[in-house]
């Protein structure tokens, strides 16, 4: 697979990537918000595979595996299940306007490309537009957490944000050291499975009060 190939499936898939960044801003419901960020987990793994057959980096095929098995499939279902034991069908109202919201996210892209343009010996080690890409997907994360409510739609904007240093971690040269990345989505994992047993708990919790109110008023 010559150069010039990789350099286009990986700013293709960047592009995507942008894409389903734009979908999770823009989501109402946060079912639909999590079906974004599990097809951005699997461009992300998808761009593994690809720089996996490229360089012949053992250590990208098996992060290309785990992305695709934990955070396209995994973690998604999680979240799901969450949303039907919940009964949540759309997302609480956001912090800010979503129209503001998505005017923030289309700035925060055009800076991290201006930002890129400035980072001439980094992006030389980083393949295609790796760089530009990842820090959007990261900031925008961010931004995604900061103006939402709910705790799930946080971890969506949780998930983005890792997407966003992974893709950049993946087309680096040389790669990062396979612990890394593997510590990092187990980190992810961890924060998931806190916030989903908070969830609950709340949820629970918020019936059981329902629950006496109704005797007592009875």
């Amino acid at each position: 697979m010559s150069i010039e190939l990789v350099h286009t499936i990986i700013d293709d898939l960047g592009g995507l990537l942008l894409f389903t960044m734009i979908l999770i801003v823009a989501a109402s419901q946060i079912s639909g918000a999590i079906y974004a960020v599990a097809s951005q987990s699997l461009f992300i793994a998808i761009a593994g595979a690809v720089l996996a057959t490229a360089t012949g980096n053992v250590d990208l095929w098996v992060i290309a595996g785990i992305t695709l098995i934990v955070k396209a499939i995994v973690l998604p279902w999680l979240l799901l299940w969450v949303i039907r034991r919940m009964d949540v069908k759309r997302e609480v109202e956001p912090v800010i306007p979503i129209l503001a919201t998505l005017a923030l996210a289309m700035v925060v892209v055009v800076m991290s490309f201006h930002l890129s343009a400035s980072l001439d010996t980094v992006r030389q080690t980083i393949t295609g537009n790796a760089l530009p890409v990842g820090i959007a997907l990261t900031l925008n994360g961010v931004l995604v957490m900061a103006t939402r409510k709910t705790a799930l739609s946080q971890m969506v904007g949780l998930f983005s944000s890792e997407n966003g240093i992974f893709f950049t971690a993946m087309a680096v040269n040389k790669g990062m050291p396979l612990i890394i990345e593997i510590g990092v989505i187990l980190d992810v994992i961890l924060a998931v499975l806190v916030m989903t047993i908070m969830v609950l708990r709340v949820r629970s919790t918020v019936d059981a009060d329902i629950a006496d109110l109704d005797r007592l008023r009875g």
